[in-house]
């Protein structure tokens, strides 16, 4: 239990005063240390009587007092005057006290001076205790009575006094500006100075410079006045540091006198600088806080203490206004709401000290506002009552209460009229409750009853829909939760037609309109509804749309008296870019500005002004005009059209209908037709100039086998002048038959007939084909020819062979021919790329002849196209082969390109891409080798690039070989060797070599090496006249250039003895078809004859039909093996022969599926061909017929197919 003197000292606690007697009674009276060290703080600092006796901080002191407590034998008794006492701060006070200890041995007066701080708030600490005695002085080391040294004491008091404050301390004296007197070390650290010599210094020896300009006149008034009033003084102002930055300080300071008898200012200065800026801070939220915050008495007119900037805002008054008003909301509050909110008020208070109140405010100028006013009330011991309240403005939302409460109204009254109409469907639903209160409708159409849930009333609505989805989106559009979102968020009104079905399951067009609007009685979401049956209505607009859309893009219902329109319907497939109604006039100048041309608009507006309008309908009933307008981008056509809807009225109707297609189809008929025109007159003109072409070229070789055929029957008897004729008229015919066939070609070109054939290309073959043509053409011109071929060819390519043959021939017949003797033609093949199922080939054709200018080579693809009209008659063509070659290079998916310099040669790059057949695959995949790694071999060529190209080769088949570019150093290397003991088992020679040539070289090495070695001639030219020669000199074979790899193979295989045997064809010349029949079917009687005697020649027995019918009755009645072929012509009277072919394919003879049936006709185009195939047809010869190929196609099917 606590004494009632502990009680009292606790209470005592309470004031700086009371803690000092507190503590002094626990230390000297109770002897109780543990109490006396719960007065400290944790900073203490104790100066006692004694010499070195102190102590600094709680730990120190509290050992202290321990010892000096178990020093006292027995309690004084402690009584306590105070001298002075002063708050240095709110929280900070200094006091100074006479104290006297009274035991039984003695008494001891002391002085008491003391700093104490209220750390919680509540409870004084000690911070610095110092204890002196009035006089005399303390001896020796004990604690009672020691000698007290004055001016030491008094010194230390005044350095911990300095040091144990909150603030800095300073003075002045009470003189103009106040004079320096002192400043302590705190209060230089706070205004960043080293020194007091460099603050004195600072502020010129004046206090009053160390403050802001701005606050030295408040700041002396306020000194003055307070001081003059109770002799100390608290202010807050702004100071001065030494950086020339401020510091807000709080200021208590006390009159005082100074040592020199001058009366003086002592003062502590605290820094305030952050609680200032959170007061500035709070005070500007304070005041951006929305609406009015304000404190108030609680008195009849609620008088504002104090109130933000948002308060006057809204009343509109000025502080200095509203103060002179009293300060008085009585004065602003709607003399009509203040004696009702009063009594709300007191009813309110009645339950708490929350109040809510709306009421109507006054502001400056009359202005009527609705305000919502929160507010708290306070009270205060001893202190009056007041209010914290919070007013925001909710006039709008008053407002729109009002307006919904009138909505609301107005709801009802319209639901009550219709109500009273017959047939009518409507209903209120409360969506809030989930409740359908109200349903009224027929009942082939009811869908719910009262009482319903909402939900359930919205699903029997989506239900009556004829379109599912339109029901799903009813259910969307109208689910509880989105109709109260909506709500909320301001979105009233929902609007439904859609084709409903009855009761009784007949069909009509229901349009619903919903509102929902508050019920401002109960607050709950109410929904009204109302349906009506619209099926004439929405018939009218969908035949009225329908029409539109069929003919207008708008139709507009205008009226001339009112300036109103209204858009009756609109069709195409752009969204309308008007408002459904509004002023025509307005729009239409919108519409011009945004859509036309000036030019356009002025005509627009002209046209549709209302004064225009009359006047031209005054006359007639309808005019129309047409203009062009910007739509979504693009120019569009509108025809508008403007007639009377009712001319009493003043009601017209514009029409407006997109009439660009029409007017740019009639655009294009017309561009077409001249068009048209201008072609016309070309390929009339183009027709003139090609017959005129085709009359000259004809005509020339027409001319030579007439005029020969002429001089021939003329000299019969001198047969030297019939066979030359006889000569010369076969050179015509030949030419006459190539010029026919160059137009067949362009003809199949131009009319996309032309063909390209996928087949097995043997390449050796087909580059020794076209060699040995050219061979025979240069050698008889004097031209050196020289064939060049890349080694890593394929055996194989797939392509059209005869396609690309007619290509190459014609650019390198055309090398020879321009080509004049001494010249050279080299014609070069190599594969420039390869990948798995294609190749790239590349052949090149150089002549050194006459060349081509530079501005002729970009027409040198041209039909007919010839540098000079000269060049065909010195040289002879139509023109028409590089046009034919350039067109089947496109059509193979190649190119062909040309470089040519007059006077010096040409050169022509033909790019083509070949496919790769399963074998070169195969091949290229397994490395086929040859075992002719044990043979050494020379080359002998004087084209350096031949005896490469063959060493290359002659590597890639195993065989080790060396080359040498003369026959001297061939005949001179073998000697070499020979003598060395070694040889060459193959050599190979060129034909034609300078000075020592092929067969001459050959017959020195024989006579050196003897039959040991084999000798091989290469040659590009027939060997036929030096096949012999060649045999006396020792040539073991004689081979063809190019050389392949596979032609090299066959040839070492030979030499070698291991022979492939080869079917072997006859010549031309050994043809014999002795005991051989065949049908020839034939309607030209010439033809006939021809035919006849070609295949007579041969031994043929020929029967002959003069039609595909009679052909066929020929072959019925025959028996089987009879005929050995058929020869039939394509077009022939009575029976075509292909009806002839199909239907003798179907005859029941033994032979008639193998019977080969070949095509002899003038259809020579490539699709003529495939027609032939498909009718049963074997092969297809073009006429006029080349006697070789015939004999060879009948040779093959007739012999092969015996020998099969």
């Amino acid at each position: 239990m606590l004494s009632m003197e502990r009680v009292r000292d606790m209470g005592y606690r309470g004031t700086a005063m009371g803690a000092v007697e507190a503590f002094c009674r626990d230390w000297f009276e109770r002897r109780d240390a543990e109490a006396a060290i719960g007065f400290l703080s944790d900073a203490v600092d104790f100066v006692g009587t004694g010499e070195d006796e102190l102590a600094r901080g709680k730990e120190e002191m509290s050992a202290y007092l321990r010892a000096d407590v178990g020093e006292l034998r027995e309690p004084f008794a402690c009584v306590l005057e105070a001298l002075h006492e002063q708050m240095a701060a709110e929280h900070v006070c200094c006091l100074s006290a006479e104290m006297t200890l009274k035991n039984t041995q003695y008494t001891w007066r002391l002085r008491i001076f003391c700093t104490l701080v209220r750390e919680d708030g509540e409870t004084w600490l000690v911070r610095s205790l110092h204890f002196a005695e009035p006089g005399g002085s303390q001896r020796g080391k004990e604690h009672y009575p020691q000698t007290l040294v004055v001016e030491q004491i008094a010194r230390q008091r005044q350095e911990l006094l300095n040091d144990s404050l909150l603030g800095g301390m300073m003075g002045g004296y009470i003189e103009e500006g106040f004079p320096f007197y002192f400043i302590n070390r705190q209060m230089l650290r706070y205004l960043g100075y080293e020194s007091e010599a460099d603050f004195v210094a600072d502020i010129g020896g004046l206090v009053a410079n160390c403050m802001h300009p701005d606050d030295r006149g408040m700041v002396d008034e306020q000194v003055e006045a307070q001081l003059a009033e109770k002799g100390e003084y608290v202010v807050e102002y702004r100071m001065k540091k030494k950086d020339g930055s401020y510091i807000w300080v709080h200021d208590a300071g006390r009159r005082t006198v100074a040592e020199d008898g001058r009366p003086a200012i002592a003062s502590v200065c605290v820094d305030i600088t952050a609680q200032r800026e959170a007061q500035e801070e709070v005070l500007r939220l304070y005041n951006n806080i929305p609406g009015a915050v304000f404190r108030c008495r609680s008195d009849a007119d609620f008088t504002v203490i104090e109130a933000n900037d948002g308060l006057f805002e809204f009343i509109g008054y000025t502080r200095e206004e509203f103060a002179a008003m009293g300060n008085r909301m009585s004065a602003v509050i709607h003399p009509d709401d203040f004696a009702p909110s009063a009594a709300l008020l007191e009813e309110q208070l009645l339950r708490g000290d929350t109040i809510q109140l709306e009421h109507r405010v006054i502001c400056r100028g009359g202005a009527v506002k609705w305000v919502s006013i929160k507010a708290q009330l306070f009270r205060e011991r001893g202190e009056e009552q007041y209010f914290y309240c919070v007013f925001v403005d909710v006039t709008d939302e008053r407002r729109l209460r009002d307006r919904v409460r009138e909505l609301y109204e107005e709801e009802l009254a319209y639901f009550s009229e219709l109500a009273s109409r017959e047939g009518s469907i409507q209903g209120t639903i409360n969506v809030s409750r989930d409740r359908l209160e109200s349903y009224q409708a027929t009942l082939d159409v009811a869908v719910a009853h009262v009482g319903d849930t909402y939900v359930k009333t919205i699903q029997n609505l989506s239900g009556s829909a004829v379109d599912a989805a339109y029901g799903v989106e009813i259910r969307r559009m109208l689910a509880r939760g989105k109709v109260l979102e909506d709500y909320a968020a301001g979105k009233v009104d929902y609007r439904l037609s859609f084709l409903r079905r009855r009761n009784d399951g007949s069909l009509f067009w229901g349009s619903t309109n919903l509102r929902t609007c508050l019920n401002p009685a109960t607050g709950d979401v109410i929904m009204f509804f109302y349906t009506a049956d619209v099926t004439e209505q929405r018939l009218q607009e969908q035949l009225l749309n329908r029409i539109a859309e069929l003919d207008y893009d708008v139709i507009a219902d205008i009226d001339l008296n009112g300036g109103g329109y209204r858009v009756a319907a609109c069709g195409g497939k752009r969204p309308l870019s008007i408002p459904a109604q509004g002023d025509f006039r307005e729009e239409a100048q919108k519409s011009a500005e945004r859509c036309m041309d000036e030019a356009e608009r002025a005509e627009f507006l002209q046209k549709l002004d209302f004064g225009y309008i009359r006047r031209r309908l005054a006359g007639q009933d309808a005019y129309t005009f047409v203009l062009e307008l910007r739509e979504a981008g693009e120019r569009r056509v509108k025809r508008f059209q403007v007639f009377y809807i009712s001319r009493e009225l003043g009601r017209v109707c514009m029409t407006r209908a997109d009439v660009t297609d029409v007017v740019r189809r009639e655009q294009k008929q017309k561009e077409e037709l001249a068009a048209a025109l201008v072609a016309a007159e070309q390929a009339n003109a183009a027709k003139s100039d090609f017959l005129s072409r085709m009359s000259h070229e004809i005509r020339t070789p027409m001319n030579a086998i007439i005029g020969m055929s002429t001089i021939a029957a003329n000299s019969i008897g001198d047969d030297d002048q019939v066979a030359d004729c006889i000569s010369k008229i076969g050179i015509s015919s030949r030419f006459l038959l190539s010029l026919i066939n160059d137009i067949l070609d362009m003809s199949r070109i131009e009319s996309g007939k032309m063909l390209m054939k996928s087949e097995k290309i043997p390449t050796e073959d087909f580059l020794g084909g076209i060699s040995t043509i050219c061979h025979a053409q240069a050698a008889s011109k004097g031209v050196d020819y020289e064939c060049i071929v890349d080694p890593v060819l394929d055996d194989y390519y797939i392509g059209d062979a005869m396609k690309l043959q007619q290509v190459l021939l014609n650019i390198l017949s055309n090398a020879i021919k321009f080509t004049g003797e001494g010249g050279k033609v080299t014609f070069s093949a190599a594969q420039r790329r390869r990948t798995q199922n294609d190749a790239e080939l590349r052949f090149i054709v150089n002549d050194t002849g006459v060349g081509m200018s530079e501005e002729f080579l970009p027409h040198i693809y041209e039909p007919f196209s010839q540098e000079s009209t000269g060049t065909t008659a010195l040289f002879g063509g139509t023109g028409l082969g590089l046009a034919i070659s350039k067109n089947i290079v496109d059509l193979m998916g190649g190119k062909i390109t040309a470089r040519s310099i007059k006077g010096i040669g040409t050169e022509f790059t033909v790019d083509v891409k070949l496919g790769i057949t399963e074998e070169e695959k195969l091949r290229h995949n397994l490395k086929k080798h040859h075992n002719f790694s044990h043979l050494k071999t020379l080359v002998v060529d004087d084209d350096v690039a031949v005896c490469e190209s063959a060493v290359v080769t002659l590597h890639e088949m195993g065989v080790m070989a060396e080359w040498v570019d003369s026959g001297r150093k061939a005949v001179d290397r073998v000697r070499e060797l020979w003598g060395g003991g070694k040889y060459y088992d193959m050599i190979l020679i060129d034909w034609k070599m300078p000075e020592m040539d092929g067969i001459e070289t050959a017959r020195q090495i024989r006579a050196i090496v003897g039959t040991e070695v084999t000798i091989i001639i290469m040659t590009a030219y027939d060997w036929i006249s030096i096949e012999h020669e060649a045999k006396l000199a020792g040539v073991n074979l004689l081979i063809s250039k190019p050389m392949f790899k596979s032609s090299l193979v066959s040839a070492f295989s030979r030499a070698l003895g291991e022979k492939e045997e080869r079917a072997q064809q006859p010549d031309g010349a050994d043809y014999d078809f002795t005991g051989r029949r065949v049908l020839l079917a034939e309607d030209n009687a010439l033809n006939t004859e021809v035919a006849v005697m070609l295949l007579e020649s041969k031994g043929f027995a020929v029967e002959t039909a003069e039609n595909g019918l009679r052909a066929m009755e020929l072959f019925s009645k025959s028996p089987k093996g009879y005929y050995d072929a058929i020869l039939m012509d394509i077009r022939m009277p009575l029976m075509d022969g292909l009806t002839a072919a199909g239907t003798i394919r179907h005859l029941s003879n033994a032979d008639a599926a193998a019977i080969p049936i070949i095509a002899m006709t003038a259809n020579a185009f490539d699709d003529d061909i495939e027609k032939s195939k498909a009718a049963g047809m074997d092969a297809h010869l073009a006429k006029p017929i080349d006697p070789d190929r015939l004999y060879q196609t009948l040779y093959d099917f007739i012999f092969r197919k015996q020998e099969g």
